[in-house]
């Protein structure tokens, strides 16, 4: 996971992006998962709190590069 801030959404390219995966796969994975999106216009968000609750180890990568990162939850 690279660096990637906490926010209450993230795009999906955001996220394809920070898990070095390609934006289609993730889609798919967080679909799956049934992970609710957000859309505005033709960007799809995803709420933190969906992938805090249906895909753990993403949630667990997003909290380990926050920490990499210095910061503290």
């Amino acid at each position: 996971m690279n660096a990637l801030p906490v926010r209450a959404v993230y795009s999906i390219g955001e996220l394809a992006r920070a898990a070095n995966v390609e934006r289609r796969r993730l889609v798919r994975i967080l679909e799956q998962a049934d992970v609710c999106f957000v859309t505005t216009g033709r960007v799809r968000l995803v709420p933190l709190s969906e992938i805090e609750r249906k895909v753990p180890p993403l949630w667990e990568g997003i909290k380990a590069a926050y920490a990499l990162g210095g910061e503290e939850w």
